[in-house]
């Protein structure tokens, strides 16, 4: 099953009608290569098996219909109407395009190709626990402590020797390719379930251009920044962190462009469609779309492309200190 990480209904809105083809088509940009006339909707952003589940045949298809039912079709009733000039989205259209954009963050190659920073983090942080005797035997004492309140002596005695095989297990396992891709449908099924209030009550707008001067959808859409006092964008904020914007194309005239519901101590500016234009070619993963031909878009895409890297220059959590995050974790098992 091929799956479409930006569905067709929000590419539609970037293509133009291609008379040889007769059919809808979008001019494509790539790093080192010229810009491309033809892009077909149905291949532009789709990947064979993107959410299959090793252990679950049924789990692919169950995952596409849920995000078509109850997070696309929603908004693609409405779509196509947000350039109108008497547009205004109602609270529950709000509710419904929150989902939407959470969603095509974690939907985005370039975020699923940066589980391996994650995992990265994660085996950093089980080297850490390994190398620290304390922890170790804190977590042997609390886990035959706890057998013992619950009466199963034959499991008695763990030792530390044990706890550090099993630690050691979980890493060997952790580190396959099988055990990323179901980490991944673990992480899409958690956001379907989670609402981004700071996103919903945060300041909506909708920035506008022209036909000469379209804006550009990458194949990673949803951009964060910040901007500080001196102007300078910094690229791949989290979404709850201070100053946050969050951009999100919607068609060459019309994007998206959210301050959440965070503290702010900047000034925010009114962002342009060249600054939008390059952050979206900087967190691409491999393509930039559009409806037109442009020397611009082109040197935007070749001068910026790469420079928002997910997991390498952008949402990353290295600063994050996770030294003691797979002793706490033990610590909380619920052993027995």
């Amino acid at each position: 099953m091929n799956s479409h990480t930006i569905p067709q209904k929000l590419l539609v809105q970037f293509a133009y009608y291609h008379a040889l083809t007769k059919s809808p088509r979008l001019w494509r940009y790539e790093k080192g290569m010229r810009p491309y006339p033809k892009a077909c909707l149905k291949n532009a952003t789709a990947f064979e098996g993107y959410f299959v589940d090793p252990d679950n045949p049924t789990k692919e298809n169950e995952i596409e219909t849920r995000l078509a039912y109850e997070f696309e079709n929603p908004v693609h009733r409405f779509l196509s109407d947000i350039g109108n000039p008497s547009f205004a989205l109602t609270d529950t259209q709000r509710r419904q395009m929150t989902l939407y954009l959470t969603l095509l963050f974690w939907r985005s190659e370039a975020i699923r190709k940066s589980r391996k920073h994650y995992q990265n983090v994660t085996l950093q942080a089980i080297r850490q626990f390994l190398s620290n005797e304390v922890q170790i035997l804190t977590v042997t004492s609390k886990w035959n402590i706890d057998l013992f309140l619950k009466g199963r002596p034959e499991h008695f005695l763990k030792t530390k020797e044990r706890i550090v095989r099993t630690v050691k297990n979980l890493q060997k396992n952790y580190q396959t390719e099988r055990n990323r891709q179901k980490s991944y449908l673990v992480t899409i099924e958690r956001w379907m379930a989670y609402f981004d209030d700071a996103i919903y009550r945060g300041q909506w707008g909708f920035l506008k251009t022209s036909a000469d001067n379209p804006f550009i959808i990458s194949d990673a859409p949803v951009i964060t920044w910040e901007r500080n006092g001196a102007g300078i964008l910094s690229y791949g904020i989290g979404f709850r962190s201070p100053n946050v914007e969050v951009f999100l194309p919607l068609s060459p005239l019309v994007c998206l462009h959210i301050m959440p519901n965070v503290d702010r101590t900047c000034p925010v500016k009114q962002p342009t469609v060249r600054e939008v234009n390059i952050a979206q070619a900087a967190f691409a993963h491999k393509y930039c779309f559009t409806n037109i031909e442009s020397t611009q878009i082109d040197e935007i895409m070749q001068r910026n492309f790469g420079r928002a890297e997910t997991g390498i220059k952008a949402f990353t959590v290295w600063h994050i200190d996770y030294s003691n995050a797979v002793y706490e974790l033990l610590m909380n098992f619920k052993n027995g």
